[in-house]
């Protein structure tokens, strides 16, 4: 856990210099990754899924990235392919499902056992979406298929923890009919199929498999603590230097604060770091 001593953030005008030095020193490790969630991260918040984006901006720093360094990869809880569609950034390599699929230069694979679920996650989204229509949240809840995984979202709702009170039984009794498992995000609740694959298992296997030496992942949410805790556990095993960055504003959930070792504010402030860490060669010393 993160004591405040170990903390940086952004300055005014741009991020904290000790922390983009420090990322700097990371990712002069080559080989050398950058990983990222999207929503909440590099793509602000949106009232439904279909209005968010990842500004031009962001796009640009991750272009140049993807120069510099061995991997730049995004690692969401979307669709891989909804994922390149946002970002658009040939060279990325696209993980989605929360690690369960992957998108790079067209080719996709997905997780055997999570393949397994669909019918089963699709029955399950089906039930839910018939006894939302009939319920008080019919207008404003809604249920999103994203193949490998499933999305409930209520931010729409006027009164969330009451929404939630009317959703949580209603996802758990489908998952559990199904043999899907539920896990919590912000304002969400998604149904994922009984595989032990998350955003920590894939990031630690991307750090396995491009043998890094050095590695940065920035989120947001609760979905993102076993990516964070993933990077923090390699390196106390001295395999990699990394840095955990949390992407942090007013519903930041108290465990996402724990879990890393950097905040910045906002997708703003996210912005602001790769932005920094784009501008100018990695192996130059920077601002």
């Amino acid at each position: 856990m993160a004591t405040g001593g170990e903390r940086e953030r952004e300055t005014e005008g741009g991020p904290d210099p000790v922390l983009l030095a420090r990322c700097r020193a990371v990712l002069r490790r080559a080989p050398a990754g950058l990983l990222s969630d999207i929503d909440g991260t590099i793509s602000a918040i949106a009232p439904t899924p279909g209005d968010a984006f990842v500004a031009e901006g962001i796009k640009e720093s991750l272009r140049r990235l993807t120069e510099q360094l061995a991997l730049v990869a995004v690692v969401s809880g979307r669709a891989a392919e909804t994922g390149r569609t946002m970002v658009g950034v040939d060279g990325l390599l696209y993980v989605g499902n929360h690690g369960m699929e992957r998108l790079r230069d067209g080719v996709r694979t997905a997780h055997p056992a999570a393949a397994a679920s669909e019918a089963a996650l699709g029955e399950a989204l089906a039930e839910i979406g018939t006894a939302l229509a009939a319920s008080p949240l019919a207008a404003v809840a809604l249920v999103e298929h994203k193949g490998l995984t499933g999305t409930v979202h209520y931010r729409l709702a006027p009164n969330q923890a009451a929404a939630l009170e009317i959703l949580g039984p209603l996802v758990a009794g489908a998952a559990e009919t199904h043999g899907l498992r539920v896990t919590p995000g912000r304002a969400i609740l998604e149904l994922r199929p009984p595989v032990h694959v998350d955003k920590g298992t894939a990031v630690a296997d991307l750090v396995a498999e491009h043998g890094l030496r050095g590695a940065i992942f920035l989120g947001d949410d609760v979905t993102d603590v076993d990516a964070f805790r993933a990077l923090r556990a390699a390196r106390a095993a001295g395999e990699v230097e990394t840095v955990a960055i949390g992407v942090v504003g007013a519903e930041t959930p108290a465990t996402v604060r724990s879990s890393v070792d950097a905040t910045v504010t906002g997708v703003e402030g996210a912005a602001a770091l790769l932005a920094a860490l784009a501008g100018a060669p990695l192996g130059e010393p920077g601002p």
